[in-house]
């Protein structure tokens, strides 16, 4: 915390700037995610969070779940056979839809989409939206949309990036590109590996042989992915086609405890997941008219193996057991047209049609295979009243194969006082629940969950006023955000124990859940420094609110400090701060309230970026530096000596990095 002060003070000790170098520095950001078109921050009637470019370089982050944990108002957990989940504004990853160029993810586990499978190479930036979307992009929109835009750069690349973690990850990845014309074509290939790690494990700079004894179990399971991409851009007058087909591979390894009395065999599990995304997207303009075209085809498999290992002689055999193998196909179909239009200069709309079609088939899936579609259209309208109002309805017809689809309204409105701008919205969501939630069984040594096909489709309000203020001078550039919301879902999907003998979870419809709070952030940006310091405080619903004297909501409260500083043409130190603060709950042992709550917990990473002539660039760092590994949950109100307590596990302790970008 010492050099984060010390950096933060010296961000007030650089000499100021004339006009001409801030409205040089000050370029307005773009956005696309829920706009009728390309549109300027600033501008856009949804309050758009950017995570930059600039923050992707830090070196600091490999995946998408390690840079929204740094994020206000999301938070995540983690499971180490499903990997890293997210929640935001409160409410669970179920309801937040994730999308790479306005694509959905698909391959939930357990509602949950594993942000570590997410690779961030050759990614241009992350707008976030809280609240719901669902009038723009259906369901699974109910709490916030993350649209990942990939990098579609015409200009040719090539460049290698070489990583390697003290905890026994060794990352690299390379991308080729060219331009032909009008053309460019990209290639990019990456693979990733993870030793895993157990409490106490010894640093090793290579991976070496273990003995075969209890350290062969890892609490951190080994992993190794491999990511493969073509994409082909296309750029005429009035057209751009780009087309891609990409392909990831993950093995996770879960070695098992050698099994008593001898200790000489042990049972091994395998996860292996593919993924296949291939689409088109094809935008073309004339004058104030864009019809956009995009088409997707994702397909999702996940297999799972249990070898039983004998560890003198190494030989493995495959477990004749249906319940211990298993192999589970989804697949999505996604067509969307889009057209655009502006009527005048205060008049602008947009009609949209779209069709999705999901389906799942696999052995633990009931009638080894299930399909649900969803048929929509929807328009927004966007006018300019006085060049100072914009107000925005927008609204989506939906037929769903399997539920009653309610009409989806939304009202956003945009004042604006030049550099003080105050926006209000008003919102309806649906969910209509997964193929996993209704139809898929996963059991294994950890988890025994199962679908539950009678399952209520979701239904959600929200309501959001966010204040923004912009304010410039000479020396620098101050930007404030205020956020307050206010979620309400009724027969909100939650996990819940059907059977405490067999420790057997299954989905089941809660009557309602809310969620409120409000955020703020202060942005600072000098010549050569930039700093971001947020708070949030966040009210989670309490179910024991009808039926004891308890108030609505549990309350816990994160805040966030980061900061760049360019110490010079070469060098940029780069640190990143979050106290993720203690989560309270309350639930009922027979007729005996019992108070329970999540140990609060703090992150910080620190990176130094070093440019070394035109083609190399160094980053050095710590990741983790405060060593969390894992929070306690507890329940005290049981008493000292029948108290229970659960470790949750965080992070794997302090790690130090060196990455290398080279470019060809």
């Amino acid at each position: 915390m010492r050099c984060l002060l010390l950096l933060v003070i010296s961000l007030y000790s650089i000499n100021g700037f004339t006009q001409d170098e801030i409205l040089f520095r000050d370029i307005k950001e773009v956005v696309v995610t829920g706009q009728l078109s390309e549109t300027s921050t600033e501008d856009a009637i949804h309050k758009v969070r950017i995570i930059s470019g600039k923050k992707l370089k830090s070196g600091l982050f490999t995946d998408l779940g390690q840079i929204l944990e740094k994020e206000l108002n999301i938070r995540l957990t983690q499971d180490n056979i499903l990997g890293s989940s997210i929640s935001l504004q409160g409410i669970s990853g179920q309801n937040v839809k994730i999308l790479i160029d306005d694509v959905p993810v698909i391959g939930r586990m357990n509602g949950n989409i594993d942000l570590s499978q997410i690779n961030l190479n050759n990614i241009e930036r992350i707008e976030v939206i809280e609240g719901p979307l669902s009038s723009i992009y259906g369901t699974d929109a109910l709490a916030g949309t993350i649209n990942i835009i990939t990098n579609k750069s015409n200009d040719p690349q090539r460049s290698i990036n070489t990583y390697y973690e003290t905890i026994g990850k060794y990352n690299i990845d390379f991308l080729l590109s060219n331009n032909i014309e009008n053309q460019n074509i990209t290639y990019q290939f990456g693979r990733n590996y993870f030793n895993g790690w157990i409490e106490g494990q010894k640093f090793n700079l290579v991976p070496t042989s273990q003995l075969a004894d209890k350290k062969r179990f890892k609490s951190w399971k080994p992993k190794e992915q491999y990511l493969n991409k073509i994409q082909h851009n296309l750029s005429q007058k009035n057209i751009t086609i780009y087309n891609y087909i990409d392909h990831f591979y993950e093995k996770i390894t879960n070695l098992g405890l050698p099994k008593a009395p001898y200790f000489e065999n042990a049972f091994d599990e395998y996860y292996h997941t593919n993924r296949i995304n291939i689409g088109s997207n094809i935008k073309r303009s004339i004058d104030n008219n864009e019809v956009k075209i995009l088409i997707a085809y994702n397909k999702y498999t996940r297999i799972k193996e249990v070898f039983y290992n004998d560890l003198t002689t190494l030989s493995t055999n495959l477990v004749q057991d249906n319940s211990s193998q298993d192999t589970s196909s989804f697949n999505l179909f996604l067509a969307k047209v889009l057209i655009s239009d502006e009527y005048n200069k205060n008049l602008q709309y947009q009609i949209g049609l779209e069709a999705q079609s999901e389906d799942a088939e696999g052995d633990r899936i009931a009638n080894n295979f299930q399909q649900q579609s969803d048929y929509a259209i929807f328009s927004i309208i966007e006018y300019n009243l006085y060049n100072q109002i914009t107000i925005r309805p927008s609204a989506r017809a939906i037929h769903n194969t399997n539920y009653n689809a309610p009409f989806i309204p939304s009202l956003n409105i945009l004042i604006d006082f030049n550099n003080y701008k105050l926006r209000f919205g008003a919102a309806k969501g649906f969910r209509a629940p997964s193929l996993k939630e209704l139809y898929l069984e996963f059991v294994d040594i950890n988890h025994n969950i199962v679908g539950n096909s009678n399952l209520s489709a979701e239904r959600s309000y929200n309501y959001h006023i966010n204040n923004s203020y912009k304010y410039k001078t000479s020396g620098f550039i101050l930007n404030t955000d205020v956020n307050i919301f206010y979620n309400s879902i009724t027969d909100k999907i939650d996990l819940i124990n059907s059977n405490t003998q067999n420790n057997q979870y299954s989905y089941f419809n809660i009557d309602e859940y809310k969620t409120t709070g409000i955020s703020g952030n202060i942005k600072i940006t000098r010549k050569d420094a930039e700093i971001n310091i947020g708070a949030s405080h966040i009210g989670r619903h309490n179910k024991l609110k009808e039926s004891k004297d308890f108030s609505e909501f549990n309350f816990s409260t994160d805040y966030s400090i980061s900061t760049t500083l360019n110490i010079s043409n070469q060098n940029k130190i780069n640190i990143f701060y979050k106290h993720a603060g203690k989560l309270p709950s309350f639930w009922l042992d027979g007729d005996e309230v019992v108070k329970s709550y999540t140990e609060s917990y703090n992150l910080l990473d620190c990176s130094i970026n070093r440019r070394i002539g035109e083609q190399l660039t160094l980053s050095i760092g710590g990741k983790n530096l405060l060593n969390i590994k894992n929070v306690k949950k507890m329940n005290p109100e049981l008493g000292i000596h029948s108290s229970t307590e659960n470790n949750l596990p965080i992070a794997y302790g302090r790690t130090f990095f060196i990455k290398i970008n080279i470019k060809i």
